[in-house]
Parts: structure tokens; sequence; C-alpha cells
């Protein structure tokens, strides 16, 4: 019956609201026994939104630079390839709650890249920017680089700069 508890908990969708409170517990008999898996590409419950992340960098001076994180729809193929893992990190990762402890070294990132010692940044906020995919019928087909813009926004994160985190 454990063994029936500990892999139905790792199973769970990740957006199950109590699944991290539970593999808190179930995921170091997981990993030491190597019973870890992942089936996000085959798994049972399709994603019902398309969505993509983007950040606002705010500097001391009260201007704000829009940042798009990687998208791969606008990339070529070799660039694609190159940034495969770019796509995992923010395309498949980051906007979910489990990895919500990466967020601040997301922003820290930001915020460093876009430094100016004249002009240092203040605040970085992540957006989740979202649209709910159209249904698979004929009457609402679209291809898919036709899909309708994601107009649905929300903070997903929003990180006061240090200025230790400058250096």
């Amino acid at each position: 019956m454990t063994f029936f508890f500990v892999i139905g908990s790792w199973l769970l969708p990740e957006w199950t609201p109590s699944k991290s409170s539970i593999t808190d517990y179930t995921g170091p008999i997981m990993f030491l026994t190597g019973w870890t898996q992942y089936w996000s590409l085959f798994c049972p419950e399709v994603r019902q939104i398309n969505y993509d992340l983007s950040a606002l960098i705010e500097f001391s001076d009260g201007t704000i630079k829009y940042y798009e994180f990687p998208r791969m729809q606008k990339l070529d193929l070799v660039t694609k390839f190159k940034r495969e893992k770019l796509r995992k990190l923010f395309g498949d990762n980051i906007s979910w709650p489990n990895y919500a402890q990466f967020r601040p070294s997301i922003c820290r990132y930001l915020a460093r890249a876009n430094n100016d010692p004249n002009n240092p940044p203040e605040r970085v906020t992540m957006l989740w920017n979202s649209i709910d995919t159209p249904p698979p019928d004929k009457a609402h087909f679209c291809y898919r680089d036709e899909l309708p813009p994601h107009s649905n926004k929300a903070i997903l994160f929003s990180y006061k700069v240090n200025p230790d985190d400058l250096r």
C-alpha cells in the first residue's frame, strides 16, 4: 500500500494544490529507489491555455524596460535547437508553483544583465501572459502562427532589487 501512495503522489499533476506538501515526504523515497519519472510529454491532461513569460525591469529614473523570455515559435530552427533548455526552464517549469524558488534568481540575473551604474534597476516584475487555447474543432480551427494574442496578463513574481544583487 505504501508503494502505491508514494508512486501515486509523484504522478499527481503539477498544479495539484497539495502535491508539494506530499512530495516533500515521498520525494526522498522516490529518488533513493530510482522511481522518479517525468511524463509531461505524455500526460493525460492537455493544457487548456497558451502562455509565455515576460518581465518589466524598472529603473531608478522611472523608466521601464520590457523583456520577453525566449519563445520558440519566434526562433529559427538552429536557434531553437540551441535554446531548448531555456524553453524547458521558461516554458514548462518556472511558471508553475513547484518552481517558484527559482524566480528570485532569474530576477537577479535580469537586474544584473540590465544594470547601468548611472541608472540601476530597482524592481523586476515577471509577467505571465496567456490566452485560452481555441477548441480543436473545425469551427474554431487556427494554425499555430495564427493563435490569438496573449491578452490575459498576471503578475507572476515581483522582486525588489538590492544593491548587493548588482555586484
